[in-house]
């Protein structure tokens, strides 16, 4: 499992020197029209998005067909994937805290009451859209597997708007929704790992 982590981080360590700084400039511009805590939802889902890729890229170049001959379960290299998901998603969520704490402070305009609703909001965005395209893009092809990463986002905001006209508490729902979160992550996890032992890899 070390193993794999470390292939998928080096995969995405160049990435990574592009999407830090970009997410640098893009959230302090998005940061100026809305509270400074938007970063955290921002970070957590930008990384998160990261891990999602190198499931393509396994893909591509012919990994994936490679690790059916290696000592491993199929249901291990699915696990990594969603651990390494939940990796990157808990860096990202830990790096817009970071900044969005600085550019609180820096600005006086950041609400702490804010700070939890903000963190619930990325949490349970992390889990919803990961726990629906991590599943579409191990188990189908490239084009269907894009489509699932276009869908994922928006069907895990309506998660939010439907709990919001349900609940109408914007703290309840972002607790609600992250427990809802981990539920389908959960097992979607355990479902996609089931999957892949039963398929035969070509």
């Amino acid at each position: 499992m070390t193993g794999l982590l470390q292939k998928d981080l080096y995969l995405t360590r160049s990435s990574l020197l592009i999407v830090l700084p970009t997410f640098l400039v893009i959230g302090i511009g998005i940061s100026v029209l809305s509270t400074t805590w938007v970063l955290t939802v921002l970070s957590t889902v930008m990384l998160g998005m990261m891990a999602i890729s190198t499931v393509q890229a396994d893909k591509s170049s012919g990994w994936q067909q490679f690790s059916g001959v290696l000592p491993l379960s199929r249901a291990a290299v699915v696990g990594e994937k969603y651990l390494f998901y939940l990796l990157l998603s808990a860096a990202g969520l830990l790096i817009g805290l970071v900044v969005g704490t600085a550019a609180s402070l820096l600005s006086g305009r950041g609400d702490l009451n804010e700070l939890g609703l903000y963190l619930t909001i990325s949490v349970s965005m992390a889990l919803l859209s990961g726990g629906v395209a991590l599943p579409v893009n191990i188990l189908f092809r490239a084009e269907i597997s894009m489509l699932g990463i276009l869908l994922a986002y928006p069907l895990s905001a309506g998660v939010f708007i439907l709990l919001n006209l349900l609940i109408g508490q914007r703290e309840a729902v972002g607790v609600v929704a992250s427990v809802l979160g981990v539920i389908l992550y959960t097992l979607s996890w355990y479902l996609t790992g089931r999957m892949m032992a039963r398929r035969d890899l070509t």
